[in-house]
């Protein structure tokens, strides 16, 4: 009798636990989860993004990344239209809540028809990736006009991997996996967002000892590096441009790490460099950092403006 009450109790768990699955899968998926863009990884930058794909996503977004791997509407390869790269982390990328027509890169094309444009924006991407990708990715190396597109936070960051990022290398596989691809999703970014594990093998307890800060240093390291690699690209009669978009909450960079930046890349660049203070508007983003449509809009608005007073339009 005991065993018989205990097997019911076994069954009727994991009843409940499928029927539970069920359910949270059909709301996920009905939000955009469950089909993952793909990435895959790079010994020289670190990641980028799997070529060929087309996925629907959040706010029923469409995410086209074009045969080159780069997010565009438009073929890279086999055309006789100059070419506009933008080079960034997530924000460039324009996250999986926008839909293709509506980031900036695409606005900008829209409106310059004799362009086709690249985004190479990947998410999680620090300076060094993006000088490691334009220095050793052949595929995106013929642009005429290059556009790095940053925010303070990328120059901290260093070579960033995907090992620690809650990005799919391949597409997911298992059992489990396969029946509940929007609960597999869910689970894996929220263990990373939350940091399952990390409260015993990465607590950052360190008793009296403070470990040292080298955020500067990590700055004023990759400023060099971009330096350079903007003088590589240049000695190759491509034209380059360097856009900062600031913190929601600092539009006019005046904390310090991101004064520093914005006082070297003006030093530097001067009329090539372009500074996001004009993105001074709550609507304008998404979040502390990423666009909403409207910053989209607005950051297109004035990358094709500067393009015009420098005759590339």
């Amino acid at each position: 009798m005991i065993k018989k009450k205990i097997s019911l109790l076994i069954a009727s768990f994991i009843l409940s636990l499928l029927v539970l699955l069920i359910m949270s899968e059909c709301v996920l998926r009905n939000v955009g989860l469950g089909d993952p863009v793909i990435y895959y990884s790079d010994s020289a930058f670190g990641y980028s993004l799997e070529p060929n794909q087309k996925l629907e996503r959040l706010r029923d977004s469409t995410v086209t990344i074009n045969e080159s791997g780069l997010r565009s509407l438009q073929t890279w390869e086999n055309t006789d239209k100059k070419k506009i790269l933008f080079l960034g982390d997530s924000v460039t990328y324009g996250g999986s809540y926008v839909t293709d027509e509506d980031i900036f890169s695409e606005l900008i094309c829209k409106d310059m028809l004799e362009y086709v444009c690249g985004n190479a924006g990947v998410n999680g991407y620090g300076v060094l990736n993006m000088v490691m990708r334009s220095r050793f990715d052949t595929v995106i190396d013929d642009a005429d006009i290059v556009v790095f597109t940053v925010v303070p936070g990328d120059f901290k960051r260093g070579l960033t991997t995907i090992k620690h990022l809650p990005y799919f290398v391949g597409k997911p596989s298992g059992i489990l996996t396969n029946l509940f691809p929007a609960v597999a999703e869910t689970i894996n970014f929220t263990s990373y967002k939350f940091h399952v594990g990390n409260s015993i093998s990465k607590s950052n307890d360190h008793g009296e000892w403070t470990p040292p800060d080298h955020s500067r240093e990590s700055v004023e390291f990759a400023l060099e590096m971009l330096n350079d690699e903007v003088n590589r690209l240049e000695s190759q009669n491509k034209q380059v441009f360097v856009f900062l978009s600031p913190q929601k909450n600092d539009p006019n960079f005046s904390e310090e790490i991101a004064s520093i930046i914005d006082s070297n890349l003006l030093l530097n660049y001067e009329k090539y460099y372009m500074r996001g203070d004009f993105l001074n508007q709550d609507e304008y983003f998404y979040d502390s950092v990423h666009y909403e449509t409207a910053g989209h809009s607005k950051v297109a608005s004035k990358i094709i403006e500067m393009f015009s007073e420098l005759n590339l339009k």
